[in-house]
């Protein structure tokens, strides 16, 4: 495994790391079993940086981690996130109060069973919400009580994302990035890698659709919580499966489109970490392969072309 260090916050961690957003159910059923092993997979493969979230099943995901890793918080480097109301008349909305995040700072403290939060971020935070300071007091002031060591945010828009990195107050930045959606490394890296402000990749596989192994008929079990219903909706999906075939020149004997997809995130200057979901062990194990995958500059630059050209040349 490669580890790299975290922008400014001198944290070392693996360049592939573990999202738990499915284990909550996001991307369809799971079972705890599942989960667990895809936990127990990344620890033995050195991958040391686990990300979650009060959102990902109302807490469900955190709760789960901070059972896996009882006797073992000391191997990972431990990122969550808060903001996102989960639960009660407000659900679905977004709240960054003071008063609201230090509660709910507290609550991911218990699920996870720890003292310390080594990365505590912002989930999706607007401009107005990044450019204002109490939040970042509270969180400074959370800091300096041990109970984080680092705070960040997780972002939606490029806009975001230089409202984060002018703000000077985020110590990271989580945004999108992936073979079907490349603006950040054009609109944000280069301004986060001047500031040294740390870079994680989120959603590198595309829902899954970067796997290369969904097919048009898929979308039917789209359904419930499962975050593809919203975003492959009507003649989404069909588009997006089109853009994926353009991009089938990436796999490789003994190297799968979803490893290249990794690498391709990886192996920008700017990056730190990719966090790609793991269902189980298998795909833990497959992903985490991708750290020693190296995709050649003519691959690389075939990649770039066909997202500026909207995947029509």
């Amino acid at each position: 495994m490669e580890y790299r260090t975290l922008g400014r916050t001198g944290l070392r961690v693996s360049v592939i790391g573990l999202g738990t957003m499915v284990h909550a159910g996001h991307f369809g059923p799971m079972k705890d079993e599942e989960s667990l092993s895809a936990i127990d997979a990344a620890l033995e493969l050195g991958v040391n940086f686990i990300d979650t979230s009060d959102a990902y099943g109302a807490g469900y995901s955190e709760t789960l981690l901070g059972k896996a890793l009882k006797g073992r918080r000391d191997k990972v480097i431990l990122a969550t996130k808060g903001g996102n109301v989960m639960v009660g008349p407000n659900r679905g909305k977004r709240n960054f109060a003071v008063d609201y995040i230090g509660r709910v700072m507290e609550e991911s403290l218990k699920r996870l069973q720890t003292d310390t939060i080594d990365l505590y971020q912002l989930h999706n935070p607007n401009v107005d919400v990044i450019r204002s300071g109490e939040i970042w007091e509270l969180l400074e002031r959370r800091k300096k009580e041990g109970k984080i060591r680092h705070y960040g945010v997780s972002i939606n828009t490029t806009e975001e994302g230089v409202a984060a990195i002018e703000g000077g107050r985020s110590d990271t930045i989580q945004i999108e990035y992936n073979l079907l959606d490349q603006e950040a490394a054009e609109e944000v890296f280069p301004l986060a890698r001047k500031a040294n402000i740390g870079v994680i990749v989120r959603v590198p596989l595309r829902r899954s659709l970067l796997t290369g192994k969904l097919k048009p008929e898929d979308q039917q079990q789209f359904h419930g919580e499962d975050v593809r219903a919203r975003n492959f909706a009507g003649e989404v999906f069909k588009r997006e499966l089109a853009k994926v075939e353009r991009l089938r020149f990436l796999e490789k004997p003994g190297r799968s489109l979803a490893q290249a997809a990794l690498a391709f995130c990886a192996v920008h200057p700017a990056v730190s970490i990719v966090i790609a979901g793991a269902r189980d062990g298998r795909q833990m194990r497959e992903n985490a392969a991708a750290a020693d995958v190296r995709l050649s500059a003519d691959e690389l630059q075939r990649a770039k072309e066909l997202w500026r050209n909207e995947f029509n040349a």
